[in-house]
């Protein structure tokens, strides 16, 4: 398939609870950079081995790029879910060979409590103790015990989520090192600075003397259930995209009913820390996750072994 005129250059494809959501709004404010509309399209993620990509411009490229202008240099999308998805970055390369890929991860033992918050705030997940949400993970590759409103079980698979070494040498070996860029989570929160110049360079972008760099998207939980899954539970989905009503109230500026709708979402949601993990539990993911990090110190020729120190 030809390359449509507005396909996205760059894909900022994970990982989740990594600062993906941080990261895209200082791109997002670039005016070179045309940065998709919401975040995360999960477009290429939805789409089955059988489906034609004939429709980008109708399904895609219109919906969530409506806002690109001539002077935008570089465009990009930010879906967390295409690191895990082989087939959805084949399917990216389909139309553009020469998209570029960017990465930032985070210490699993850190990462995975907080997304297992996100996922619940989400209603993906209806098991709030993570030791028990990651004790189902073979009853769900069985198909059991899956949430209702889960859009994709393979979520809920905490330990192919966070096999971070696993997920990079696949992105290296369809992509290639040399359109693949690998943060790390540390280094943003350290020097998010740098790291933002790192990137421009890496999309070939001038420098737009952005100097303040604020934190998005801390953990979070809610007040009330029931006004979650009205917020977030899916009600509206085809083959490419889906809907929720906050995604659907937060697409177009906000006013009358959407308004209220926004101020119920922020009054339902409540800022929290995830638990600390048990003793027992973190001595299990230490166990699970040192031969990945291993793997992921010899990709990065960088020692990584402090992700599973004791604390």
């Amino acid at each position: 398939m030809t390359k449509p005129e507005r396909f996205p250059d760059f894909f900022l494809i994970g990982a989740p609870r990594c600062g993906t959501t941080s990261l895209s709004r200082y791109l997002a404010d670039n005016p070179q950079v045309c940065f998709s509309r919401p975040k995360e399209t999960h477009y290429f993620s939805l789409l089955s081995p059988q489906s034609p990509l004939e429709d980008l411009e109708a399904a895609y490229l219109s919906r969530y790029f409506s806002h690109y202008r001539d002077e935008h240099k570089a465009i990009g999308e930010g879906s967390v879910s295409y690191l895990y998805s082989p087939f959805a970055l084949q399917q990216i390369l389909s139309v553009n060979p020469d998209a570029k890929f960017i990465t930032i991860l985070r210490n699993p033992l850190e990462m995975l409590p907080s997304y297992h918050l996100m996922m619940c705030f989400t209603v993906m997940e209806d098991v709030e103790d993570f030791a028990t949400a990651w004790s189902l993970q073979e009853a769900r590759v069985r198909g059991e015990r899956i949430p209702k409103h889960c859009l994709n079980p393979y979520l809920l698979l905490y330990q192919e989520v966070a096999k971070f070494g696993e997920q990079i040498e696949r992105l290296y070996h369809l992509a290639g090192r040399d359109r693949s860029l690998v943060l790390l989570f540390e280094d943003l929160v350290r020097d998010p600075l740098t790291t933002y110049k790192h990137v421009l360079a890496f999309i070939g972008i001038d420098y737009d003397g952005r100097t303040r760099f604020q934190r998005k998207m801390g953990s979070r939980t809610y007040r009330y259930r029931w006004l979650q899954r009205l917020l977030y539970a899916p009600w509206s989905r085809d083959t490419y995209t889906v809907d929720t009503l906050y995604r659907r109230m937060s697409s177009k500026k906000a006013s009358g009913r959407k308004s209220l709708l926004k101020r119920l979402a922020r009054w339902n949601r409540i800022e929290v820390r995830p638990a600390p993990l048990a003793p027992n539990m973190r001595e299990k993911l230490r166990d699970t996750f040192a031969e990945d990090v291993a793997k992921l110190s010899r990709l990065l020729n960088r020692d990584l072994s402090h992700w599973l120190e004791s604390r």
